[in-house]
């Protein structure tokens, strides 16, 4: 599968999950609070290389992914490059792009110990439910492990490896960058 092939099974599968999550949040009622962004300012966020190649790729092809790849070089904490206090949608400076553990955290379910689904949520939202992990709306959260499954099947080989989202972005350029070159060549 080329790399633009993936990139836009990527975006699919985002998409599929965006609306998933609009089913879930309308049914549920539960949202988050306006300019948070707790969840983002946090330095132990893994992702994947996989989910950060839309990003990568709008970034080469609007020309700024040399000053994105200098800010990670420079930058001496692990908090994600586009936390932006002062950015409109979830204080994300890429929210159009962001990767697939920010689109599920949140709003999705894990199964717990004991087998039973149980959300994956922030302190402030748990805060504001009743008993969110009884609610009857939690069939309609997607399920963690079923979409990192997918993204699985899209690219095995990047999307095994957890690591900090910076170093995934970073990486995602790279591939991007190294792919795009190299298709250009002249034979």
């Amino acid at each position: 599968m080329t790399l633009n092939n993936k990139i836009r099974s990527v975006n699919r599968l985002f998409a599929r999950l965006d609306n998933h999550i609009a089913i879930f949040k309308e049914k549920s009622g539960l949202s988050c609070i306006p300019d948070c962004g707790m969840c983002c300012n946090k330095e132990d966020i893994n992702a994947t290389i996989l989910e950060f190649l839309p990003a990568a790729m709008n970034f080469y092809l609007s020309g700024v992914y040399e000053d994105i790849l200098d800010i990670i070089e420079n930058k001496t904490d692990d908090i994600c490059i586009f936390y932006d206090p002062s950015a409109v949608n979830g204080n994300c400076a890429a929210y159009n792009y962001r990767g697939l553990i920010c689109r599920l955290f949140g709003f999705a379910s894990r199964q717990n110990k004991y087998g039973d689904k149980a959300l994956v949520t922030c302190k402030i939202i748990k805060s504001r439910a009743n008993d969110i992990n009884n609610c009857k709306y939690l069939s309609f959260a997607p399920d963690i492990s079923a979409y990192y499954m997918k993204l699985f099947y899209i690219d095995p080989s990047l999307s095994m490896q957890q690591m900090p989202l910076n170093k995934c972005i970073k990486k995602a350029i790279e591939i991007v960058e190294l792919d795009t070159r190299y298709r250009r060549k002249p034979a």
